[in-house]
């Protein structure tokens, strides 16, 4: 459904030394967005400063600030400019980082807009923006000093589309709040959009770990209209007129869906509290997208979109890897041979003790034939990340396989599972 590369593996940081931020000491309860251009080619990349923006909530938790799993191609470190300690963090991946694998980025320069958000500041922070190499090393790329007293730092809200919670009744500092965002609704279709996201609340809690765990998820909605109902579909030579312009064939692929104008839908999603953004996309042709903190898509109408609207989520909350076969023979056609895969539901076998070896029966040979008799065996089946060979997922089948699977295997339930309680403890 996407076209993710990933190129390291899992890297803790224990969460108890960071654990005496007190978030009232370094921030105050709303948000501060950081607007940047990213640029660049295959070899190279750079940030710009754009726009820095005050918005009225601060969505996410108080005391889970420094992230504990450090998943994603990109790491957002916010210091205090005073005393030089990390008061947040957050991991998140992009589309430009996934425009850089393909051969266009080898013969031309583009740019992306790009958003990230943190607590509002009481002082001056330093933001530190670090990129994950093959080795899985996390490197510097930018550095930017944000004043929260600057007054060029906008408040503005461009937009005033109805919005409300629509599901749960958690404080949003301690729930998963998820906000969906219409595209290709016109204003004569908010109705259609209502029913949608009541349909999509439903099949999204008809899913484990999410059903056992309602009471820790608010969803959110903003009745943002159309002029044109649909999306572009480029390769048809289909043109929509909406509000986000979302379109699929997106690095060529039919049925991937993205959105390019992040600053748009940045504007949208800060009428509400959020974690993670969900664009509902109305039109009945197969596709979707996710790419971990940063966003999903989902075609509203398709006869599969109930199983993608989770597969997505769990690419975007989750951080998980496609475990299908993508056209490509070989792990290293896009892996190191040399670097555990940082994806925490695949593995090359580089250092499968740090992923889910402790969980494999013994007897169960490694790699695991699939064969009938492991069929609800947890091992290490080949075929994922795209690839048919060097590369291992953990069952037969899975949700992030196949749409015939509505459920996460164990080991991608745990990975959902663990996130949901960081954002909700």
């Amino acid at each position: 459904m996407k076209k993710l590369f990933f190129v390291g593996f899992f890297f803790f940081i224990s969460f108890f030394a960071f654990s005496q931020i007190n978030f009232d000491d370094y921030f105050v309860d709303k948000s501060l967005r950081f607007d940047y251009i990213h640029g660049g080619n295959a070899d190279s990349e750079y940030l710009f400063l754009q726009q820095i923006k005050e918005e009225e909530f601060w969505g996410g938790s108080k005391t889970a600030l420094i992230d504990t799993f450090r998943y994603g191609d990109y790491m957002l470190m916010v210091y205090d400019s005073t005393s030089n300690s990390l008061i947040y963090s957050r991991g998140y991946s992009t589309l430009f980082r996934e425009w850089q694998e393909i051969e266009e980025a080898t013969v031309t320069n583009r740019s992306f807009y790009e958003v990230v958000t943190f607590p509002f500041p009481k002082k001056t922070v330093k933001l530190v923006f670090e990129k994950r190499n093959a080795q899985n090393v996390f490197l510097e790329i930018a550095t930017f000093f944000v004043n929260p007293t600057n007054y060029f730092i906008s408040p503005e809200k461009p937009f005033n589309f109805p919005a409300s919670r629509i599901f749960g009744n958690r404080d949003y500092h301690k729930a998963l709040d998820i906000v969906i965002i219409p595209d290709g609704y016109t204003k004569a279709e908010m109705e259609k959009f209502r029913k949608d996201c009541e349909r999509y609340v439903n099949l999204f809690f008809k899913v484990s770990p999410f059903k056992e765990n309602k009471d820790r998820i608010n969803f959110w909605a903003v009745e943002a209209a159309s002029e044109q109902s649909g999306t572009d579909i480029p390769g048809t030579d289909v043109w929509k007129n909406t509000i986000l312009s979302t379109h699929f064939y997106t690095f060529n692929s039919e049925r991937y869906l993205t959105c390019p104008d992040i600053k748009t839908l940045r504007d949208l999603c800060g009428l509400v509290p959020y974690d993670q953004i969900y664009i509902l996309v109305n039109t009945s042709k197969y596709g979707g997208g996710g790419i971990y903190n940063y966003y999903n898509l989902c075609s509203s109408d398709h006869a599969q979109s109930e199983q993608v609207f989770t597969h997505e989520f769990g690419h975007a909350f989750g951080a998980l890897a496609d475990e299908y076969e993508y056209g490509f023979d070989n792990a290293d056609e896009l892996y190191d041979p040399e670097t555990e895969i940082y994806a925490p539901n695949i593995t090359n076998l580089v250092d499968f003790e740090k992923k889910w070896k402790h969980l494999v029966s013994p007897g169960t040979p490694i790699p695991t034939p699939p064969l009938e008799k492991f069929k609800n065996t947890i091992g290490a089946f080949e075929g994922a990340g795209y690839v048919t060979k060097g590369v291992y997922r953990p069952m037969q089948n899975c949700k992030m396989r196949t749409n015939e699977e509505n459920n996460f295997c164990p080991i991608c339930h745990k990975v959902v599972l663990d996130l949901l309680k960081f954002y909700t403890e």
